[in-house]
């Protein structure tokens, strides 16, 4: 009978504890689906974070995605002491902001407060990216260089916390570099890992190896480059300072020592946007002097020397046209000054040529077509003109001998029509430009070649250019040679 009173007492109890319960899971639902309802607004998909009720925001809130994310944050060895120092650099290259925040949006990952935007907030997005208004700010950790920190930032946001830049984001920030790894993938992370791309570096050092945008040694005989100083006005632009030497003048067809003049000065280079290709900029401008040259091969010029007659000042612009891909060049020498006796070192009487003055004008276009691993297309076309003097050095004839005195000085000009086709390929292993030219001369003579330069590992590498004449009258011009060839090892270093 004790054991029958025991057994409906637990009848009872069970009974008594699943009406409780199924009580509390109704209201419970029922909370729940008032939330559901005013999370989301009539015609929007803008969330009321006013109607979100402390139980039911805790439900939404804590999934297993977000514990998992705190305890893997606890786990991690916290370096925020280091930020100072970390590696931190911006995005503004606009092709892969695009590119990366359209994945971004395919994949639902633009939030705020964890929450998904509003189509309005897309579409606004977009719409600042086009008009280079949003970069994307970075930062690398301090033991393993992956990336700690990801986020649009407003372009315009110049915002400073001890001397160093501070960006608000535009919307929720990744924190994690396998989190990103999964919106944006490996390949393209490991991208951003190495900096494989142009970008403004904000760090306190700057030691990445980026053509361009840090400091860039190109030594080539027939045509260096030293850049040593940069600055940006918008994180969005730049501007290079170099130091430049060109041997010669190839649009006058007087390849490298064939002019027995070295043009030494300074290059300003500007970029309005930094773009993926070094060659898009948006203009440079080049000002400097001719030095006097020897000649390393004695079969590569005539027998009279090529020699300065005066100081002369030597100028190139080159600017962009249509935004990218196209280019106009302008150059020029001009001699000032006429030099005297006391200037040349002769011991004997001596002949010898001088241009004094050239000019040119060309257009040129790059990345026209890809002809897949062989490169990029390009051609150029253009005009050029120089004078040709002939003097001699005779102390004892009153000094230097003009020995043309009947031409004018128009009729002592030669004119060329060039144009030239070839393809340029950058990236990877071996790096190559191939250029096939021709220049034509009204007095129906030219010359025809290549130049060819190579490198490995955009490191070590050569410079060859070569041309040869068709129509020639040595006699008539006995100042040119049936060929020219020029070449020079090349050695770049990039700090």
């Amino acid at each position: 009978m004790i054991d029958m009173k025991i057994l409906k007492i637990i009848l009872l109890l069970l009974f008594v504890s699943t009406i409780y319960f199924a009580q509390v899971a109704d209201t419970t639902n029922l909370e729940l689906t008032k939330v559901d309802t005013a999370l989301v607004n009539k015609g929007t998909n803008e969330i009321d974070t006013t109607l979100v009720t402390p139980v039911a925001e805790e439900k939404i809130i804590e999934s297993p995605a977000v514990e998992l994310e705190k305890i893997y944050y606890n786990l991690e060895y916290n370096t925020s002491s280091f930020d100072d120092i970390k590696n931190q650099w911006i995005i503004t290259d606009p092709e892969l902001l695009r590119d990366l925040s359209n994945k971004f949006i395919a994949y639902n990952y633009v939030r705020i407060d964890g929450r998904n935007v509003s189509k309005e907030f897309i579409k606004n997005l977009n719409n600042q990216i086009a008009n280079g208004e949003i970069a994307i700010d970075l930062r690398k950790r301090f033991y393993d260089n992956e990336i700690e920190y990801f986020a649009f930032i407003q372009n315009n946001d110049d915002s400073l916390q001890n001397g160093k830049p501070v960006f608000d984001p535009v919307f929720d920030p990744v924190l994690d570099g396998f989190y990103l790894q999964s919106i944006i993938g490996k390949e393209q992370y490991k991208e951003l890992q190495n900096q494989a791309y142009f970008y403004t570096d904000v760090s306190k050092e700057e030691f990445s190896i980026k053509h361009g945008y840090n400091f860039d040694i190109y030594l080539d005989a027939l045509s260096s480059n030293i850049m040593f100083w940069k600055t940006t006005s918008n994180r969005q632009n730049k501007y290079l300072l170099s130091f430049f030497g060109d041997w010669g003048n190839g649009n006058i067809h007087f390849p490298g020592w064939a002019l027995q003049q070295y043009f030494l000065g300074i290059e300003l280079k500007y970029y309005s946007k930094l773009p993926p290709d070094p060659r898009n900029y948006s203009y440079y401008f080049k000002f400097g002097t001719g030095l006097q040259t020897a000649v390393p091969y004695e079969t590569t010029v005539p027998a009279n020397p090529f020699l300065k007659s005066g100081t002369n000042l030597y100028t190139k612009l080159s600017a962009s046209i249509f935004s990218k891909n196209f280019f106009v060049d302008l150059e020029g020498m001009v001699t000032l000054t006429d030099y005297a006796v006391s200037d040349f070192k002769f011991t004997s009487p001596t002949e010898y040529y001088s241009v004094r003055n050239f000019y040119s004008f060309g257009i040129r276009a790059i990345n026209m077509a890809n002809l897949a691993d062989f490169g990029d297309l390009e051609f150029s076309l253009g005009i050029a003109t120089h004078d040709l003097n002939n003097y001699e050095y005779a102390p004892a004839k009153g000094g230097i001998v003009d020995l043309i005195p009947q031409k004018d000085f128009m009729d002592r000009f030669n004119h060329f029509i060039n144009g030239s086709i070839g393809v340029t390929k950058m990236g990877g292993l071996v790096q190559h430009k191939i250029d096939i030219f021709i220049g034509y001369n009204p007095e129906n003579y030219g010359y025809y070649g290549f130049t060819i330069n190579m490198m490995l590992s955009d490191t070590f590498g050569f410079d060859i250019r070569m041309s040869n004449a068709f129509g020639m009258d040595n006699v008539k011009y006995p100042w040119r040679m049936d060929s020219y060839l020029v070449f020079s090892p090349v050695f770049r270093i990039n700090y």
